[in-house]
């Protein structure tokens, strides 16, 4: 018998669901789609606006004739905290027991009003050290995403971080890559994540995203928000259209982000010094921007690809032409329906 999950992501531009049938044999895409977001989930602070994201999910799952309610959705990255710490070898129940303290260096709340999960990445028995990776999220925020899931119609079976769900995807589409750098560029910022041995074992978060460079061409160029955005996804990073002015102006943005990019490979060789990152994968709603993939290639020195969380899943021959050129929007959606619950 198949399970039946829905995977959801509410992006601060967009919401984006889909409905996954897992069994032994393959796991197939039943429904997938997407509607704009409604109102601003950074500031999503009263009971009216829980009901105004809950209605707009729930006609989403409508219209895609959705048959299941279940659904695992995610936290948005910038209002959890993800973290990697080294500490003393030792059991699991010892970890258990100790990892409120190890954590409390790293979390700017009161413990008391955080829930905390973490995942053991590493363990090194000549060092006698093992890595740890930590995820905080406010209790309020888990509750309140909850309550969203419920006025929605559906019923929250699991949530967990973006990133947590995106390496997941990209694990699954991507069996093959042991250490792959991970650049999820969204609406209001992007993420920097590793995986080794299809275990994520860094992650970093930026404010760089596909906002920030609609709002520069706007400003720069006096464009409407809705003109600077069609510019955007027209021109991109393509100096050889419209005299490279575009591309002028998002380059410092895309330079930033490529020098955290370095940091973290250098990173990776410090902790691994007899391996290599040799592949970076994109995804987010931005990574379609013209150019971002070759310039990716040409700063970086790495083979670079735009993510395709739906090579991994069994699509319907006749949809697939349809939502494919939207793919990359669905990687995180796709991780969350690949949970195992």
């Amino acid at each position: 018998m198949s399970k039946i999950l829905i995977g959801l992501d509410i992006g601060t531009h967009s919401i984006k669901a889909v409905q996954i049938a897992r069994n032994k044999a393959s796991n197939i895409l039943m429904a997938a789609g997407f509607i704009s977001t409604p109102i601003n989930t950074l500031n999503v602070n009263n009971s009216n606006d829980e009901k105004i994201l809950g209605d707009s999910i729930n006609r989403l799952v409508n219209d895609m004739k959705i048959s299941t309610v279940e659904v695992s959705a995610s936290l948005p990255s910038s209002r959890v905290i993800t973290h990697i710490i080294e500490v003393p070898l030792m059991s699991e129940k010892e970890l258990s027991s100790s990892i409120q303290w190890e954590a409390e260096q790293y979390i700017p709340w009161q413990l008391s009003n955080v829930k905390i999960d973490y995942v053991i990445i590493d363990q090194n028995l000549d060092t006698k050290k093992m890595k740890v990776l930590i995820v905080a999220a406010p209790i309020k925020l888990i509750e309140q995403y909850m309550r969203i899931m419920t006025l929605a119609g559906l019923t929250p079976v699991a949530i967990e971080t973006e990133i947590l769900a995106t390496a997941r995807a990209i694990g699954r589409c991507l069996p093959t890559l042991t250490n792959v750098l991970i650049v999820n560029i969204g609406g209001n910022g992007s993420e920097i994540a590793l995986m080794r041995d299809h275990i994520l074992i860094f992650t970093k978060s930026l404010p760089i995203g596909g906002t920030i460079f609609t709002k520069a061409i706007s400003e720069e160029l006096g464009f409407e928000h809705v003109q600077a955005e069609e510019y955007k996804k027209t021109y991109g990073l393509d100096s050889d259209k419209l005299e490279g002015k575009i591309a002028k102006i998002i380059n410092p943005f895309i330079i930033n982000l490529f020098e955290e990019i370095e940091k973290t490979i250098a990173y990776f060789k410090e902790q691994y010094q007899n391996e290599k990152v040799s592949t970076a994968v994109l995804t987010g709603g931005s990574t379609k921007l013209p150019g971002l993939v070759l310039a990716t290639t040409k700063n970086l020195g790495l083979d670079s690809q735009i993510c395709n969380p739906f090579s991994c899943l069994s699509v319907d021959p006749k949809i697939l032409p349809i939502i494919t050129p939207d793919s990359p929007i669905y990687t995180t959606a796709v991780g969350l329906g690949l949970k195992e619950i």
